[in-house]
């Protein structure tokens, strides 16, 4: 089976370790991917070879110079393993500038870049063929980059599509002040009612966005996360004094606000038993300001420890005794990741520790973990101090829920049951295309 990967980013491993691509497609059986992507930063991964860029930088001047943009690109592991991590770096990868770079105003102009530049079209439409794929599958959260790459795709080749997402892509059930958000929000959403009914089939990690899907469009829709390994010997059989509380990840969309919550019931708890209980130990590589230092890290009850390696953090996890998901509370954030269900959820599950969510009740991992009991699931601050107290004065708790959560993994996340589930998925739309087809 050929597979051809629609892609918003590159497929670098090197700066985005454990994405879903490489997540799903190590050890496919049977598989060959060839990839599109919508950025000139050099890929780096062991799974494909064949790779079309179209450099953003490039893009920008193509509406100044019409001179179109994309290339083909062929790495074999030798070139992989040359290639520097910088190679092909863009503006809008350039760390000094994210902030500036974020906002909606910036963001909007991306969009028009991505909308209008010049797309080397025969070179693209030469790349499709070489391919000759059996699938396309855009991996994604919807852009005017995504949509209208998906559009021109779609016109170079018979090959059903299905598509991933992983936020919420077309409600309007948001909260934005800047009229440049709702613009982008609208102008997206416009492009979506022309690609969605071109989608076979839709994988979603949120239960709401699939049923708008299936509602609005008649659509078929999957439940697809990361898979994760799961070992037994990993489980956690005592609990550390003082109870570790681990959080590793970014502390955007006011993520470090929870925590501060979090934070705060601790260190209310420690000083009612006169003893240090528990502890938050927080990792991120994020630039900590002076309010989240002063809220986050004060050595004693929270403290940032800054960032890990992928296989540090698993020497953390095993040393810990509470792996954390968080989310915001406050109401444009929790409508803007009201869907997402972080990469990093199985991750937990599989790190042998308990896992705590600490989310809104209607958030798409949260809902998912408590129907499946796999965590202990908060959802509002007044919970946070009740639960912590309660974890604090019967640790067994966190005992029972590292099995919950190594139980749930082993049977929903597993690499084989993740890849059985797309290649079953693949099969059948490639053989109702065929026979839609007329194609023997």
């Amino acid at each position: 089976m050929r597979l051809l990967l629609i892609l918003s980013e590159s497929w670098n491993d090197r700066t985005r370790p454990n994405n879903n691509m490489t997540n799903w497609f190590t050890g496919f059986p049977g598989l060959e991917i060839w990839t599109i992507s919508g950025s000139g930063i050099r890929p780096e991964n062991r799974c494909c070879s064949h790779h079309f860029l179209f450099h953003e930088n490039k893009m920008l001047k193509s509406l100044f110079t019409c001179k179109p943009v994309g290339e083909h690109v062929i790495l074999n592991q030798s070139d992989i393993s040359s290639v520097r991590s910088n190679e092909g770096v863009e503006l809008s990868s350039n760390r000094t500038l994210k902030k500036y770079l974020a906002s909606d105003p910036i963001r909007l102009c991306q969009d028009f870049v991505w909308r209008f530049g010049k797309y080397n079209l025969p070179a693209l439409r030469g790349f499709v063929q070489e391919c000759n794929p059996d699938l396309v599958f855009s991996i994604r959260t919807a852009t005017i980059k995504t949509c209208r790459l998906e559009t021109i795709v779609s016109s170079m080749t018979s090959a059903p599509m299905v598509v991933y997402t992983g936020d919420d892509e077309y409600s309007l059930q948001q909260f934005f002040l800047s009229p440049f958000s709702w613009i982008r929000r609208l102008w997206t959403r416009s492009w979506l009612k022309k690609t969605i009914p071109l989608y076979r089939v839709i994988f979603s990690q949120s239960e709401r966005q699939m049923a708008e899907f299936r509602r609005d469009f008649g659509s078929q829709t999957e439940f697809l996360v990361k898979c994760g390994e799961f070992s037994k010997e990993k489980i956690h059989r005592t609990v550390g004094k003082p109870i570790q509380l681990i959080f590793a990840g970014k502390l955007y969309c006011n993520r470090w606000k929870t925590l501060g919550m979090v934070a705060k019931a601790i260190r209310a708890i420690n000083a009612e038993a006169h003893e240090l209980l528990l502890q938050l130990n927080i990792y991120t590589g994020d630039v900590i300001t002076w309010r989240q230092d002063r809220l986050l890290n004060d050595g004693v009850h929270s403290i940032i420890h800054g960032s890990v390696t992928p296989k540090k953090l698993e020497e953390v996890y095993q040393n810990g005794d509470i792996a954390m998901h968080v989310e915001s509370f406050d109401l444009r954030n929790r409508l803007l990741t009201k869907d997402s269900f972080s990469t990093k959820v199985i991750d937990l599950l599989a790190s042998g520790c308990a896992v705590m969510a600490v989310c809104w009740e209607k958030h798409a991992a949260g809902q998912y973990l408590r129907a499946k009991d796999a965590a202990m699931v908060v959802n509002s601050q007044n919970e946070i101090l009740a639960i912590l107290r309660r974890i604090s004065r019967q640790p067994d708790l966190i005992l029972e829920y590292a099995q919950k959560a190594y139980q749930c993994g082993m049977a929903n996340h597993q690499r084989h049951i993740v890849q059985k589930q797309l290649m079953d998925c693949f099969q059948r739309v490639i053989n109702e295309n065929k026979n839609h087809s007329g194609v023997d």
